[in-house]
């Protein structure tokens, strides 16, 4: 008997001392803390999608059958390799066929020269008419006319038949082939449609990040800002990025009052997890403030438009208590509070759930809830 009332005296002794601790002046509190020099950091976290930075669609300029293609998807080639040959025969054909129309209009132009000329000289005599010359002239310049215009469209043949065999514009990677041999490409200059899409090469060596920022978020963001990328696929594992572009109006989807700004920032470098058109997530950062001097968010307590903390002191009969100091708060990352003035470094602050007058720290209900509440479409994460 005399050892259960021990143990329950002992019991109701440990969850008492567990009820309110006391430092070493004897003031009661839940949790202290020492003011220190902290940084404060708003960052802002959206998802955004790999892009090269330099890439060109090819396409044909010249109509007919595929007939080898020399590349593969994904393989890597240099300026004027070649990627693959369109049948050539009908073209020359065509070609052919110029060559001749080419040379029977030259023999007209070189013969009506001729009749020309001896119209000309006839003239000085009196036995051709003023009107016969002028009309053996005419005849003549028309000759010329048609044998430059065939010998134009002759030209034109001889460069599609150059342009059946398509190279590549630059060097990179072949990010995209759409087509195969046997299938008949539609030159993109033929005026009709657009031409047949052959596929994409892309510099993989420089590449960037376009993400879509809400226009509440976008105003905090500057061109030559630094970002910071993690890819989604490989943990802990990042590299930087600088803002090159902010669009100067806002896309809306259907059914959204919001619109969204396309920004743009370039990679620095080149990381596993990172490639052409796979997701990433970028931190930007709104605001950072080093080496200021900072408490945590909850130790501040609002009451109207001030905010104070809660320090040791002593009452009039030299007691030990803990009161409430004001102060002047700076920028905010949800985790610190920085303080302009009431508190110096080394300072010790005391919290507690609730203060005496009833009033909830500002920052209570989202340390109960959990620190840094996502920012813009992507969820932030403070720092």
């Amino acid at each position: 008997m005399k050892m259960s009332i021990w143990f329950y005296s002992a019991l109701a002794l440990v969850v008492c001392t567990g009820c309110g601790k006391k430092n070493n002046e004897g003031v009661s509190y839940e949790e202290r803390f020492k003011v220190r020099r902290v940084t404060i950091r708003d960052v802002m976290s959206q998802t955004g999608e790999v892009r090269p930075l330099v890439k060109v669609e090819l396409k044909s300029e010249a109509s007919g059958r595929i007939q080898k293609v020399y590349v593969k998807e994904g393989q890597r080639v240099m300026r004027k390799d070649t990627i693959l040959v369109i049948d050539p025969q009908r073209l020359q054909y065509q070609r052919d066929r110029m060559d001749l129309a080419v040379e029977r209009t030259r023999i007209q132009a070189e013969r009506a020269k001729r009749d020309y000329l001896q119209a000309e000289s006839l003239a000085t005599f009196g036995t051709i008419s003023a009107n016969e010359l002028q009309n053996r002239k005419n005849e003549s310049d028309l000759a010329e006319i048609s044998y430059k215009q065939q010998t134009l469209e002759l030209k034109d043949i001889v460069d599609q038949l150059q342009k059946t065999v398509i190279t590549a514009p630059m060097t990179g990677v072949l990010t995209g082939l759409t087509v195969e041999e046997g299938e008949i490409a539609v030159s993109a200059t033929s005026g009709f449609q657009a031409g047949t899409a052959i596929g994409t090469i892309a510099d993989i060596n420089k590449l960037e990040v376009v993400s879509q920022i809400g226009e509440v978020d976008y105003v905090n963001l500057r061109l030559g800002q630094q970002v910071v990328i993690r890819p989604e696929a490989v943990e802990n594992v990042s590299t930087h990025g600088t803002i090159t572009f902010i669009a100067l109006s806002a896309k809306k989807a259907a059914n959204q009052e919001l619109g969204n700004f396309e920004v743009r920032a370039s990679i620095d470098s080149i990381i596993s997890g990172i490639a052409p058109g796979i997701n990433v997530n970028v931190e930007y950062v709104l605001m950072e403030k080093k080496d200021v001097v900072g408490v945590p968010n909850h130790f501040i307590e609002r009451r109207g438009d001030r905010s104070f903390v809660r320090m040791g002191g002593k009452d009039k009969e030299g007691k030990r208590k803990i009161t409430s100091v004001p102060v002047e708060l700076g920028k905010t990352d949800y985790k610190y509070f920085e303080i302009v003035s009431g508190l110096k470094e080394g300072d010790v602050v005391f919290f507690k759930q609730e203060s005496e007058d009833g009033a909830n720290p500002p920052g209570q209900a989202r340390r109960n809830a959990g620190m840094g509440a996502p920012r813009g479409g992507g969820g932030g994460r403070p720092h």
